[in-house]
């Protein structure tokens, strides 16, 4: 099979011409050859005096010829608009891309591994739905033709999920895609791998004992495939831990992983306590910061906000940020010695959100109630809003839905900080960008 490595091809007229008499005309088409041809051959293996493995060929062909020419060898694909639109050439040029997709293959396998072995079922849920939640973002649009109805490409597989939950299943996941019509930045693309788990009977402290078994597993993954190819930016040490270092930092993906209150930490480095502001405050504090903001949002968008310039930054060591506000968490469950928080937590690495997870809301009545505050939310101004209660999923938690711990995961996240890329679009195969006008 197919490999990776060089050697030489060695053609030698007379011995081309012992073995085949046909094969002098076919040697003297070596001047032809161009870099990028398929090329068969067959003959006895050797090793020269300066320790190149070498075949010397017996009979040889072109399998394949290359029409166009192939970039440089030493200098490769360098222009960085024509390594995405021409994705193939850059994997031939460029090794690492073709190493990050081959780990991102990897962390996938992992994670269904574990998830295996802690014994979850993967089911696939619809991608075409008649209405979108289960996160807060603007879906894409599409039209049915024979059913004559408008549908939406979801934006998360969670609420069908929790179908399953109620439905008798204790433990499911899906990793598949989502897509979400925003912008495209290092940590957002349109169209991206989300892994969503639930499981009965479970909270949230559970979903942090996944969450870290998932990164902590894939990250030794990684480190072993590290080491065969010869790369040290990531590696494990004598206790099996992995330790990244990234854009200078040192990371350990030991257990356990910090913890940290997320009221508590917007109020360390801004002085501002969410719970009691208004919006008037964080008006002020982002004008005082030349933050640029948008004054139409509603309050809990703000504080969103107000999270990610201020706090998120810093969480470069992997921390459980915990127990979120409920109006940042309209699927979380309340706490019961704080009814104005959830039992929610996300997972920062690096500075960039790679999970987030609830022990899910199962009463249908306070699940209602923070549904409409959502549609409030969008006649506000928050376009990420959903727009129509989804009643299906009422109606189903209102024949019960046992307690249940849930867990989403980014993967197109977590392989860029395993990987040692600096953006999405260097561990996808094909990022989407925008066609050249004129064709």
């Amino acid at each position: 099979s197919d490999g990776t490595g060089s050697f030489q091809l060695y053609l030698r007229k007379n011995t081309l011409e012992e073995h085949s008499p046909d094969d002098a005309e076919v040697f003297s088409r070596a001047n032809e050859l161009d870099l990028g041809d398929f090329l068969w051959a067959k003959g006895e293996l050797f090793t020269t005096r300066t320790g190149e493995p070498t075949l010397l060929a017996h009979s040889w062909g072109i399998s394949a010829k290359t029409l166009l020419q192939l970039p440089e060898k030493y200098h490769g694909l360098t222009d960085p608009d024509l390594r995405l639109r021409q994705r193939y050439l850059d994997m031939l040029s460029n090794p690492e891309v073709k190493g990050n997709l081959e780990k991102r293959a990897l962390i996938i396998k992992t994670i269904r591994r574990v998830l295996e072995d802690e014994g979850y079922i993967e089911i696939e849920t619809p991608a075409l739905t008649p209405l979108y939640g289960g996160a807060s973002a603007r879906p894409f649009t599409t039209h049915h033709n024979a059913l004559d109805i408008d549908l939406f490409l979801r934006i998360a597989t969670e609420l069908y999920l929790k179908r399953l939950i109620v439905g008798g299943f204790e433990r499911v996941y899906e990793i598949g895609k989502v897509f979400r019509n925003e912008g495209i930045d290092r940590d957002h693309n349109p169209e991206f791998t989300l892994l969503e788990l639930y499981e009965a009977f479970a909270d949230y402290g559970r979903m942090m004992d996944i969450a870290e078994r998932l990164v902590i597993e894939s990250a030794r993954e990684v480190a072993k495939f590290a080491a065969q190819s010869g790369e040290d930016y990531i590696v494990a040490d004598d206790y099996g831990t992995a330790i990244l270092e990234r854009e200078g930092t040192r990371i350990s993906l030991a257990q356990p992983f910090a913890r940290v209150k997320f009221v508590e930490s917007i109020a360390e480095y801004t002085g501002i306590d969410v719970l009691s502001a208004e919006k008037a405050d964080l008006v002020e504090f982002f004008k005082f910061h030349d933050i640029d903001f948008d004054p139409k949002l509603p309050y809990w968008p703000l504080v969103d906000k107000l999270f990610s310039e201020i706090v998120q930054p810093k969480l470069v060591q992997p921390t459980f940020l915990l127990d979120y506000p409920v109006g940042l968490s309209p699927l979380a469950k309340r706490r019961a010695d704080n009814p104005e928080l959830t039992e929610r937590f996300e997972l920062f690495i690096c500075g960039v959100e790679v999970a987030n997870a609830f022990s899910e809301l199962n009463d249908p009545l306070d699940q209602r109630e923070r549904m409409e505050a959502q549609i409030s939310q969008r006649a506000e101004g928050d376009e990420d809003a959903p727009n129509k209660i989804d009643e299906d999923f009422l109606t189903a938690l209102e024949h019960g839905m046992p307690p249940t711990g849930g867990l989403g995961v980014g993967i197109g996240r977590l392989v860029t900080i395993l990987s040692d890329a600096h953006s999405l679009k260097e561990v996808i195969a094909f990022p989407l960008v925008k066609p050249r006008q004129g064709g």
